[in-house]
This record gives structure tokens, sequence and C-alpha cells, in this order.
């Protein structure tokens, strides 16, 4: 697999820190079982062979099955009976993904919630759970498409709020106009961390007569936060960041405002009875 990745021995025996020599001697033995060559090699270049592309992926998959069957047994041994990989955004983890999985865990104690949310736009989340790599998703709804292997069930559909300095002459009030931040800077997420909620808070703006003058970008939840108690700039939320009481902001509600959707995504095909489990509360907490 890592000579295929590469296309080079070089780097192979690098990657697995293994002397070169005893990596080619292990892809001709391996070739030598198949009595088939997997791989085209000259001076210059190395290339899968037709044989070679037919067994990577199988090989793969016995790795893949190898790797979960260790996972499995550690669980067992610790006490645990089964696994459910889950992904969730900020959105989720700060709104009513929590509660359900606290239902989910006080229900099932004995499975192993494996958590997987470090760098993923929305979209990355759900490309994880159509390749197998996740079961359950907790995130913003995407745009529509015409094909959809999964189900969905919406937990979530906050207004938008506006969070502003806490020394803000606005920060006081209980709500405020979206145009009385039309001179404002901004501090928002870069567009391709999540264009759905990008484009709902610019479309917003622009509804009220104003494009946001975005004068910082991070995909970081506490960096934008601290950046806004910072006096940077200000930004649009949804209300459930009510839950986060940081120094130095204030949460004013808005009008208009526009809301935004979290929902718990997951595949029909996926044979992991812990979904059907897990789906069964989400449905309780369903919007």
């Amino acid at each position: 697999m890592v000579v295929a990745e590469h296309l080079h021995f070089g780097r192979a025996a690098e990657r697995l820190r293994l002397a070169q020599p005893q990596i080619s001697r292990r892809i001709a033995q391996l070739e030598e079982s198949l009595n088939s060559q997997l791989f085209e090699r000259s001076s210059r270049t190395v290339k899968l062979t037709d044989v070679g592309e037919a067994f990577l992926p199988e090989a793969i998959g016995v790795l893949k099955a190898a790797e979960t069957a260790r996972q499995r047994a550690m669980e067992r041994a610790r006490g645990r009976h089964g696994v459910l990989k889950v992904s969730a955004n900020d959105a989720a983890m700060i709104g009513d993904a929590t509660p359900i999985i606290r239902s989910f865990h006080t229900r099932y104690p004995e499975v192993y919630l494996a958590f997987q949310s470090e760098g993923m736009t929305s979209l990355d989340r759900l490309e994880l759970m159509n390749t197998g790599k996740t079961d359950i998703v907790f995130t913003h709804p995407p745009p529509p498409r015409q094909t959809m292997d999964f189900d969905a069930v919406q937990i979530v559909n906050d207004p938008l709020i506006a969070v502003l300095p806490a020394s803000h002459r606005l920060a006081a009030l209980g709500t405020i106009d979206v145009a009385e931040l039309a001179n404002e800077p901004w501090v928002i997420h870069p567009r391709e961390n999540d264009p759905p909620i990008y484009d709902r808070i610019i479309g917003l703006c622009e509804a009220s007569g104003f494009t946001p003058r975005v004068v910082h970008e991070t995909a970081h939840m506490l960096t934008r936060l601290g950046m806004v108690a910072g006096g940077f700039g200000v930004n649009l939320v949804h209300s459930a960041w009510r839950n986060i009481p940081y120094p130095g902001v204030a949460y004013v509600s808005i009008e208009p405002t526009d809301y935004v959707a979290v929902s718990c995504f997951w595949r029909r095909d996926n044979t992991n009875p812990l979904v059907t489990k897990m789906v069964d509360i989400v449905r309780a907490h369903a919007v």
C-alpha cells in the first residue's frame, strides 16, 4: 500500500522506517506468491500494473478489517460493547446534539462513542460518512442536491443574533436592526469553512442594504469570539452561542433575522445496529 501510494521504493522505505532492500524483497515475495507482477519498475519510474491496480483496494480492505477487529477486541477488553463513530460541528455541540449524546450515553454506557470533529467543514463530515468512516454526523444541512445517500432529522433551527464587543454602543440593547451594523468591521468564518451559513449571513446583510466589511476571517469559533472581545469587529452567529458566556462579548437579538439549522445525518445502508439506537433518540429531539 505504501509503495503504491508513493510509487517510489526509497520514499516508501523512509515512511515505513525500513531499509529499501527489505521493501524490495517483501514486494518480490508478494509478487511470487501471487504469481503476478504488481509494479512495473524502471530506473526512473515505478507504476502499478493492471494486477496491482486490482490488488490494491482489496489489500486496503484487508488492513481496514484487521484494524476494525483490533479496535473491537480492545473495546470489548475494556468492558465496552460496540463503537459508534460520531462527527459533530461546533454549532451542534453547543446546541441540541449534547443532550442527545448524553441521553445515548446514559442509555448505553457500555458503547464507546468515537468523536471525529477536528478541522472539517459540513461537507467534509458528510463525505466522511459517505465513505464509511463515520456513522452519525451532526452538522448544518448541505445545499440541496439530487442524489442523497443519507437520511436526516433536523434538531436545531435557531435565529441569528449579533455578537458585539461588550463595550460596543449597541451592546446593552435588547434588539438591534441589522442595518445598524453596516459601518462596522466584521470578523467571520471563511466561506469555504461553511458556505451555506456564510451565504445566509451575507445575504441577510445585503437584504438590509449593505455588504459586510470583513476585516478578519478565522475558522475557529473561540478565536472569533476573542477577536470580537478585543474590538476587531462584529459577527452574526446562531442563538445557541448564548450558551458560551465569553468575557468581553455581548449577544444581542437582531431584526430582521434568519434561521440556522443543524441536522443529524446517517447513511441508509449503515449496518451498525447502534445507528438505529441513536436515531431513535434523535427523533425525540426533532424540531
